[in-house]
């Protein structure tokens, strides 16, 4: 397991070796803001597929390209786009592996965690010296009371900030989280951080389910 573990720490190491070699090599320095990234044009299937159209009726039809712009420079930007298309492709299914390994090893991290709770919850119980703070210490975590001036966001109020992001009226970003119930209940996180840089979030802890 140790070999599998430094083999992990060295394989994150030349990621991020890579994504400093990538930035300098397309000379990206400078990281877009949410309304930044609205004014651009996406490449999904619709769009995509304009492009390639495009592309091809240009090299076939030289007349049809306009005088600021060659088929040459047109040629670049399509391969630019398809080699970042298929560095993109290998980093999702790297992303998907990784994943799913996350998943793995936490939650076995997670009950191993349940093992430490409970044994400190039945010390606590059988009053052993020292057990009830530590027990304590680790049950807030399935206290479903709320912190003084935590704010849930509404369902309106997350679909007026959603509008606003994607019309590029406003900078932020809306984070929806989800955990399939597994040993526990299954828990929602909605993370909107929108409205003046303040961030809010909701919890919705669902029903218990036994694996």
């Amino acid at each position: 397991m140790r070999a599998a573990e430094n083999e992990v720490i060295a394989i994150a190491a030349e990621i991020e070796a890579l994504t400093e070699r990538f930035v300098k090599a397309v000379k990206f320095a400078s990281t877009m803001t949410g309304r930044e990234r609205q004014r651009l044009y996406g490449t999904g299937v619709r769009n995509y597929g304009f492009i390639e159209k495009a592309w091809d009726i240009a090299r076939g039809n030289p007349e049809a390209m306009p005088s600021f712009l060659t088929s040459e420079e047109m040629g670049l930007d399509v391969r630019s786009l398809e080699h970042n298309r298929q560095l993109l492709f290998a980093i999702d299914q790297l992303r998907e592996v990784v994943n799913q390994c996350t998943l793995v090893s936490g939650d076995k991290c997670y009950h191993d965690a349940l093992h430490v709770y409970n044994g400190l919850k039945e010390q606590s119980r059988a009053n052993v010296h020292g057990a009830a703070p530590l027990y304590e210490s680790l049950s807030v975590f399935f206290s479903r009371h709320r912190k003084t001036g935590e704010h849930e966001p509404t369902q309106k109020e997350l679909e007026r900030d959603f509008k606003k992001l994607l019309h590029g009226k406003a900078d932020g970003e809306i984070v929806i989280k989800n955990e399939s119930p597994k040993v526990k209940g299954g828990v929602r996180k909605v993370v909107d951080n929108v409205r003046k840089g303040r961030a809010s979030v909701k919890k919705t802890a669902e029903a218990k389910v036994s694996e």
